[in-house]
């Protein structure tokens, strides 16, 4: 073999060993993730989470989980009433390059149990199973975040009864400005449609509170 085929075989041998050496070998765990690094960070969020680098940059998962127990409510009800709020909550939350988060998703399911007694039973709920993202406008602040629910925003009703009212649709938050809600509303049973409405047209506080007074109580 004449010499330099001879280097030129040698040569391709030791760039693919090179490549071979730096690439990870298939089944090697992600790269630690330094969490004190992250803005925002996950080290003061009541979620547990756990980080692992990605080809996009670090992806951390976490899980929350809720249990208050029961206690008094300060509510405008003819009797008085006790709350138990109960929380299942999943999410993920993606960084770029420079640890700068851009995205984050929610899965939840949330329940305000009611009760006209101390420590139940429940007699009433208020239930809310949504999904939301939460993109960034600007890498890393908190402020640039728009909030997107889907899902049952609102489902409220006594145990055992149809909903007193119940809102399926889309909430949007943009940064610093009031909601608006897009989807259906059903106000015992009877169905009302909204496009880019503000929450506080789609349930007003002294109608909010009479749906919850009379899910507890069932009157």
């Amino acid at each position: 073999m004449p010499i330099l085929h001879r280097l030129a075989a040698a040569g391709t041998a030791l760039s693919v060993a090179a490549v071979l050496l730096a690439t990870p070998a298939l089944g090697d765990p992600p790269a630690p993730v330094d969490e004190s690094l992250l803005v925002p960070t996950t080290l003061d969020s009541s979620f547990a989470f756990t980080c692992r680098e990605r080809p996009t940059g670090p992806v951390c998962t976490g899980d929350r989980h809720i249990d208050t127990g029961w206690a008094p409510l300060d509510l405008p009800c003819h009797v008085p009433l006790h709350g138990r709020y109960v929380s299942d909550r999943h999410t993920t939350r993606y960084y770029d390059h420079d640890y700068l988060g851009y995205y984050r998703t929610f899965r939840t399911d949330d329940v305000d149990q009611l009760s006209t007694s101390p420590g139940g039973p429940t007699t009433g709920t208020i239930e809310s199973r949504t999904r939301f993202v939460e993109p960034y406008a600007v890498p890393g602040d908190d402020s640039t975040v728009t909030i997107i629910t889907t899902g049952t925003i609102w489902d409220i009703r006594t145990v055992g009864r149809p909903s007193i009212f119940r809102a399926v649709g889309t909430v949007v938050e943009p940064p610093g400005e009031a909601g608006t809600f897009t989807g259906r509303v059903f106000r015992d049973g009877v169905p009302t449609r909204y496009e880019d409405a503000g929450l506080e047209v789609v349930l007003p506080e002294d109608d909010f509170f009479d749906h919850v007074c009379r899910a507890a109580t069932g009157t």
